[in-house]
């Protein structure tokens, strides 16, 4: 039998293409979304990632029946896009619970059962994890916070010299639903070719976690963003001249 990779939100734009490049390369696919069933080539398991109690049951199914699970993507998101004073609380909770909470739960589950012979946890961030933007605060929030807490985690493992491991994942712009393009907070029409399609995304991460890499920044945006906020005097300044620009685009 292959080695087995889960995938949350398989359902979606990089969830969908993970799991075909992971499938391409002989690797047993199983996957979680909210939909009830799914017509798929992959095991597929109805789950709620912020509902703790069925995500225990879940896991516990998953790890009897799949004993050679070597990766485990937390995959699932969700985005709120509005000013934040036009933004409920609960609608930022939620965002939080999804991005950040679930993954944090499940990567606590994860990593105590890889630490006996090896796993990897992958998190999927953002490149918003690193650079804020307006518009988007529960969303910027959730992933910075994910940043942080993954880039924690991984420093207490390697202290560890443990056999688990986390994997960041920080894409850029992925044409996908979650980008709202054309909406009025999301990612203007005019920019969508920036945006990269998320088979390419999704080769470019499947490509470095095979390869051990500790943080993959995939997509040209991706690279292209991070590296000009962190590297460049005035980087923090241009998010926000970036911003700017964009609503005068919507």
């Amino acid at each position: 039998m292959s080695e087995t990779v889960a995938i949350t939100g398989i359902l979606g734009g990089i969830g969908r293409a993970l799991a075909k490049e992971f499938q391409s390369r002989g690797y047993h696919v199983v996957g979680m979304d909210l939909r009830d069933d799914c017509e798929e080539s992959f095991d597929y398991f109805q789950l709620d990632v912020t509902n703790r109690e069925e995500c225990e049951k879940k896991f516990q199914l998953i790890q009897n029946n799949y004993p050679k699970l070597r990766y485990w993507i937390n995959n699932a998101g969700i985005a709120h896009l509005s000013p934040f004073l036009d933004t409920s609380i609960e609608s930022f909770d939620k965002v939080m619970e999804v991005n950040f909470s679930a993954a944090v739960f499940s990567t606590h589950y994860w990593l105590r059962h890889f630490k006996a012979y090896g796993g990897v946890v992958v998190n999927i961030s953002s490149a918003a994890g690193f650079i804020p933007n307006g518009d988007m605060s529960s969303y910027v929030a959730s992933k910075h916070a994910l940043v942080g807490f993954t880039r924690a985690v991984q420093m207490e493992l390697d202290y560890q010299q443990s056999l688990a491991s986390t994997c960041l994942v920080t894409p850029g712009f992925v044409k996908t639903e979650i980008m709202q393009v054309g909406s009025k907070y999301g990612l203007p029409s005019q920019l969508s070719n920036f945006a990269t399609p998320p088979e390419k995304c999704a080769r470019e991460i499947v490509e470095g976690v095979l390869n051990g890499d500790k943080e993959i920044v995939p997509t040209i945006s991706g690279k292209l963003m991070t590296n000009l906020y962190h590297y460049l005097p005035f980087g923090s300044k241009l998010s926000g001249l970036v911003y700017k620009a964009s609503k005068k685009l919507r």
